[in-house]
């Protein structure tokens, strides 16, 4: 689907949120549910975390969501998640492009994430934007961070 996406910024309802979660990926969608309440998950989210979104034709076609600490410096992506229909057409790219530079604007100096150790193209796209591995993840999660460096 090479529909024209519009970058947005925290315009997703929790309704709408939760209507994400169900459209994405069976195998995305059981992970997020054993790690989470999906109605809690969407309702923290649109309450707290700062979202970065992607739309197309009025359907929230990519989602990720990032909290931030400013006194410490630090952020933490807690999602990032492309309905099936527009993977692997740089969605998910585009919203972390946008992330990250609002996270080197703010002055922060790392932002991390977690991500499931069998998902290796999301694996490669933290790489490319600059993400490193950290110790002490699990078999099944694999922890990443990015430092910025100011001049």
């Amino acid at each position: 689907m090479n529909t024209a996406l519009d970058l947005r910024r925290e315009q997703a309802s929790a309704a709408e949120l939760m209507t994400h979660f169900l459209a994405c990926d069976p195998a995305f969608l059981a992970s997020l549910r054993a790690r989470t309440s999906l109605p809690d998950y969407a309702s923290k989210l649109h309450a707290r975390a700062l979202r970065f979104e992607a739309w197309s034709g009025g359907r929230l076609a990519g989602l990720l969501a990032v909290y931030h600490d400013s006194t410490a410096g630090v952020a933490y992506i807690s999602n990032v998640s492309v309905l099936t229909d527009y993977c692997r057409q740089g969605v998910a790219s585009q919203m972390l492009t946008t992330c990250l530079a609002h996270a080197r604007q703010q002055g922060l100096r790392a932002i991390t994430l977690e991500v499931a150790r069998d998902n290796q193209p999301a694996i490669a796209l933290y790489h490319r934007h600059g993400f490193s591995p950290l110790p002490g993840a699990d078999d099944e999660r694999l922890r990443m961070q990015l430092q910025f460096r100011h001049p």
